[in-house]
Formats: C-alpha cells, sequence, structure tokens
C-alpha cells in the first residue's frame, strides 16, 4: 500500500487515540475474499474479510507506531465505510445513511461493479404544484418501460420517486430475460386455461425481446445476449426423486413446446463447467432466452428520456395519497387523478400509474398477493470455464443461475435462491447455503465479491397484475411480478400503453387486475396465506430483546415492553442508539429485524424499513416514526433532510 494520492482514509478509533492515515492510489486493493476497495471508485462489500496491512510509520511523524487494535476505512466515492480490527477480521460494515436513498438494502447488488450508483441520472425533487397528463409513481423498470412506451406515443408523462431511480428491487434482481415462467405452463393452465398459458408464453417473448430492440436503437451496452435456458431437477442422479422429477420436466417441455416456445426434453442434459461431484443430468432445455445488465440498460432508456421534451422526473417526492376526484358517467363530466407528496404538493393527472413493485393501497389486490425475500451471490469463476446460460432447478425455492462480467479473468457467477416470506425467517444463513451449493456443482469458483436479497412479490394465480386498479377508472397498477420482473415491468409498458390509446391487446385480460376467475380457482390458497400473514400479529406478544444492552453493536431488534408500544432499535458500531415505533404505517403489523440487510421487514403485507426508518417497499407509504431525537435525527440524515 503507498502513501500518495488520496483516493480514500484509513484511521484508527477508539482504544487508541492516535489517527493513523493512508492514502491510497489507484492501484491500491485490501482483500481476503474479495476486492474491497479500488482506486476510491468501489464499494466495500459488506461480507467481506479483508486484510489490513499493519501500519509501520505515521505520514505525520517520523516514529513508529504501535498496531492499531480498532480500523475504520471510508471511501467517500461510495459514502460507505467498513470497521476492522488487527486481526483481519471484519468487525461490521455499515453503510452511509444515504444508502437507503440508493437502494433497498444494506448490501449491495453485483450490478454496481460495472454501474456504481454515481453514474444514475439525477433529478430533483419536486418543489411545487403539477399538472401532467400522466404521473408514474416508481422509477424502476415497469415506471421507466411505461414512460418510455407512452413517451414514444407522444403523452406528456412524469415520473415520480420516493427515493433515487432505480433504487427498488430493479436493482436488486438477477438479470434473468425469459419466457421459461418459472411457475411453469402446466400449472399456469390449471388456473387460467390453455389459451391463457400461451398468452403468458407470448407477452414474455414479447417483453425479453423488447428489451433487445430498445437496446439495439439506443445503442446501450448493456450485456443483452441470447442463451439457452436450464432446468434441471433438484435431486442427484439415482434417486428416486430424480427420476420423478425429470418426468415432470419432460411434461412441461412437451407442453411448453405446444405453446410455442423453443424448448425440448434432453436426458443426457449437462453444463459446462458444472464438474464437481453431485450429478443433476438431464432436464428441460428452453433456447433463445436472453440476459442483460438490468441498471446499465434502464441509464440508457434514463438518459434518452431526459432528453425528451415530453417526459419529466422528481426524485425524493415521496407519493402519500392517489386518489381519483371528479364524476364522469357516459362520456359526461372529467375525472381526474391527484396525487398528494410528503411534501404537501399535488400533481394533477390525466392518468395515474404506480409502478411502485406492489401499489400504495391498504388491501385489495394486496391480499392476492405472497411476499418473498430472495438471495443471491455473485462469485468469481475463470472466464469460459462454467457455459453461458440461464440455470434452474426445480425444487420450490429454487436455485437460479447466470454469469455476468467482472474483469479480463474472471466471470461472475450470480447464484440466487433460499426464498422465505418476509419477516419470517432468519436471513444470515442463506448466503452460506448458496456458497455451499454452488461449490459442490462449480469447484472452480473462487471468491464472493456481492452478496445481496431483494423481493418477489408472488399472486396467489401466478399472473402479474398490469391495468386499471380495482375500482378504478384512471389509476392504474403494476405488481405480482412473481420473480419474472423484468420482462414483467417491460410487458406493462406495452398493455399500459395500449389501454390508455384505446388499443385492444390480446393479452390484457390475463393480466387485468380485475380478473376474477383465476382467483377464485386459487381461493384455498388464499385463505391458507391470509390466516398465516394474520398470525404474524402475534408479534404484538413478542420481545425481541428485554434491555438495550442485550443488543450487539450494528444490530436492530423489536423492545416491546408492557406498558407501552414496541420500539424498533437501532445500535451502530459506536454504541450510539436510534429507536422507532416499531408499528409499520400499513396495517400496523410489528417489524422484524433483517440481520443480513440491516432493515426492518414487515411480516404481515411485506414492507420494509431502512434502520433509519426510511420506508424502502411498500406497500406501506409512510416512514417509521422516530422515537427519540437521535433517530429524527438519523431519518432526517438518510432523506437529505438534515
Amino acid at each position: 500500500m503507498h502513501l500518495s494520492k488520496s483516493l480514500g482514509t484509513v484511521f484508527t478509533r477508539a482504544p487508541r487515540q492516535t489517527t493513523i492515515r493512508w492514502r491510497l492510489n489507484s492501484s491500491d486493493v485490501i482483500h481476503k475474499r474479495s476486492s474491497i476497495l479500488t482506486g476510491g471508485r468501489a464499494y466495500f462489500s459488506q461480507q467481506s474479510r479483508p486484510t489490513l496491512p499493519t501500519p509501520t510509520l505515521n505520514p505525520s511523524s517520523s516514529k513508529q507506531a504501535q498496531p492499531p487494535l480498532f480500523y475504520t476505512i471510508i471511501n467517500s466515492s461510495t459514502r460507505t465505510y467498513a470497521s476492522l480490527t488487527s486481526a483481519d477480521t471484519m468487525a461490521s460494515t455499515t453503510p452511509m445513511p444515504e444508502q437507503s436513498m440508493h437502494t433497498s438494502g444494506a448490501l449491495d447488488s453485483v450490478w454496481v461493479h460495472k454501474q456504481p450508483y454515481s453514474a444514475y441520472p439525477k433529478f430533483s425533487p419536486l418543489t411545487q404544484d403539477l399538472e401532467t397528463d400522466i404521473c408514474i409513481v416508481g422509477a424502476g423498470i415497469s415506471g421507466i418501460s411505461t414512460a418510455y412506451e407512452l413517451v414514444r406515443r407522444g403523452k406528456n408523462v412524469t415520473i415520480i420517486e420516493a427515493r433515487d431511480v432505480l433504487s427498488g428491487e430493479t436493482g436488486r434482481t438477477s438479470g434473468h430475460l425469459t419466457n421459461d415462467l418459472d411457475d411453469g405452463y402446466l400449472e399456469i393452465a390449471k388456473k387460467h386455461g390453455d389459451d391463457g398459458a400461451k398468452a403468458a408464453a407470448e407477452s414474455h417473448a414479447w417483453a425479453r425481446d423488447r428489451i433487445g430492440e430498445i437496446a439495439k436503437e439506443l445503442r446501450i451496452d448493456c450485456e443483452y445476449r441470447r442463451l439457452p435456458a436450464y432446468d434441471v431437477s433438484q435431486y442427484p442422479v439415482g434417486e428416486k426423486k430424480h427420476d420423478e422429477e425429470l418426468k415432470e420436466l419432460k411434461d412441461e417441455a412437451e407442453y411448453q413446446h405446444k405453446l410455442g416456445i423453443e424448448t425440448r426434453f434432453d436426458p443426457n442434459l449437462t453444463v459446462k463447467g458444472w464438474t464437481g461431484k453431485v450429478n443433476q443430468r438431464g432436464g428441460l432445455v428452453a433456447d433463445n432466452q436472453a440476459t442483460f445488465h438490468p441498471t446499465k440498460y434502464l441509464v440508457g432508456v434514463l438518459n434518452w428520456l431526459k432528453d425528451q421534451p415530453n417526459f419529466k422526473c422528481y426524485t425524493r417526492t415521496r407519493a402519500m395519497s392517489i386518489s381519483e376526484k371528479g364524476v364522469e358517467v357516459l362520456g359526461l363530466g372529467h375525472k381526474r387523478v391527484e396525487i398528494q407528496t410528503e411534501e404537501g404538493h399535488t400533481i394533477k393527472a390525466e392518468v395515474a400509474i404506480e409502478a411502485t413493485c406492489v401499489p400504495l393501497q391498504k388491501l385489495s389486490v394486496i391480499t392476492e398477493l405472497e411476499f418473498y425475500r430472495s438471495y443471491c451471490i455473485a462469485i468469481r469463476v475463470p472466464k469460459g470455464s462454467v457455459e453461458d446460460c440461464l440455470l434452474y432447478d426445480n425444487a420450490e425455492e429454487y436455485k437460479y443461475v447466470r454469469l455476468t462480467a467482472c474483469d479480463d479473468k474472471d466471470d461472475y457467477m450470480v447464484v440466487g435462491g433460499c426464498d422465505h416470506k418476509v419477516g419470517q425467517e432468519d436471513t444470515l444463513p442463506r448466503f452460506e447455503e448458496l456458497e455451499i451449493w454452488t461449490r459442490e456443482r462449480f469447484p472452480q469458483a473462487t471468491t464472493i465479491d456481492y452478496k445481496w436479497s431483494g423481493q418477489i412479490f408472488e399472486p396467489v394465480d401466478y399472473m402479474g397484475f398490469i391495468g386499471k386498479n380495482q375500482g378504478c377508472d384512471k389509476i392504474y397498477i403494476v405488481t405480482g411480478d412473481s420473480g419474472d420482473g423484468l420482462t414483467h415491468g417491460a410487458l406493462a409498458g406495452r398493455l399500459i400503453a395500449d389501454e390508455i390509446d384505446g388499443v385492444a391487446n390480446p393479452w390484457a385480460n390475463l393480466y387485468s387486475p380485475k380478473r376474477v376467475s383465476s382467483i377464485l380457482k386459487s381461493l384455498p390458497s388464499l385463505i391458507s396465506h391470509d390466516l398465516q400473514i394474520n398470525a404474524q400479529y402475534k408479534r404484538f406478544l413478542e420481545t425481541d430483546i428485554v434491555d438495550i444492552e442485550d443488543l450487539g453493536r450494528g444490530c436492530g431488534g423489536v423492545l416491546n415492553p408492557k406498558t407501552s408500544k414496541p420500539v424498533a432499535v437501532y445500535k451502530d458500531e459506536n454504541g450510539n442508539v436510534t429507536k422507532f415505533s416499531a408499528i409499520c404505517p400499513h396495517l400496523k403489523g410489528v417489524v422484524c429485524w433483517n440481520a443480513a440487510e440491516k432493515s426492518f421487514d414487515c411480516p404481515v403485507h411485506g414492507s420494509r424499513f431502512s434502520k433509519e426508518g426510511v420506508c424502502v417497499i411498500g406497500p406501506a407509504k409512510a416512514n417509521l416514526s422516530p422515537a427519540d431525537e437521535a433517530g429524527k435525527t438519523e431519518q432526517g440524515i438518510a432523506v437529505g433532510a438534515a
């Protein structure tokens, strides 16, 4: 490590008072299991265990410095800091408060490796009342895709986003583009019939291809490419369950082929590079699927939109209510939409579109969704050592795999899975499970540089909801991605643009939020889910800690005293404590601590809040209420108000 041009700073904290600084030049890398800091542009990987060289010289003195006992490393370009001990141990890594405005978790996804947050287009908050033709709430793939299709058709479009663009689940995806849908077409047909299954296949194929068309048209370098998708048994060869699952995959392949998907069954299917002892040979092959770098693509689309005269975007502008005003009957009268923001401004629009992952409302379609966390790791593999494909196993909480660019020597293998309902299970063990699964099958895999999780919104009848919201004429929603949020978001652009223009779309009924038949067929599942959700109100009788002193540094939990309401408590690495109401503003569930993402998650309907209490995923609209001055201050810093 060279004592030269400053790009980052390393300094000691208590118990030693002496400050020792290393000035890092662009070639410096601190690492043990993964890259931590490279020239001030990379970020600190939250699970890394870097080796910190012992200083021998204090730059401000010619005297020898004793090895420090505790370090903090700050990278100002990414606003993250890491705490380390002199025993090469990562004590903790905590994002700066603004992390909650960039993304929905403390852990960054692999997509920041090539596309840091600093490269995202910047927009200003709304500072006055506004009138527009169409207001889209949410700046992820659904909102941006819908804006693109509408702007292309000459509509005046305004996007508002509660935090920064791409700060939601779009930036935490695994980047698969496929119409080989994870619920399976045989199951989809049971709820929607053969015509519905065919519409699902055609519509997701259109969305997959549409992303490629736009990337080519706008000349966006986003790693878009065609490749096969492989579905394999979760069980090894020789087990009875392996044979049973291969039979299921064969039946699925034959049905997909009838629907027009380029699918076949290969009993001898093998994946190049899968050289581990676990043999899961054989499976379904879906040709002509695709993948890409999601944030590179969407930043490219946003940059194009910024140059259009009929497009505006306002970030850090949180919608608090969306309602229809006026009366319109048989073409008489006029109905509009009014959106009230957290800062008290009013947006009047002819149409509003909630592209917010989940609608910002109490119930209705919310009751037809299940809310899951899914986990990913990005692990290095030598270039060319693993086949470029999409890979899935047949488990209920299935594993999914793809490659993305890393550097000249390695690719990243992105491995995901280990899903569970939000706020209802431990989070940290999932990463270890993914690592073990990967190394058993791909022994050439080396270091894990990124670990993160995202949220999935699973509709009870397998199909997402795109169109006019229940009971509404002017408010549209996009939700229920069912693990296929990228194609679902691109598809939303066409379906909603067509409906606004009065153009009949053959896929519209399949995705209509007002559909009834398939929901009725799912009634047993719906009732079971609702009973399980209502059971989560037991949290009112539970407490995670009995005393704040019990809480470890860098940890959070709920303190539920018998004499007052439950409090969400976070203790940072310095021992400073912040408190917030533990009551979710949506339907008053008691939140749970997510140790992986350092967030408070509601187990009822999946709302999530950063450690500063900032709402990062709905259906809640508001933040957790601060319960002390420290909480109020930290929340203000996080949202840029302090």
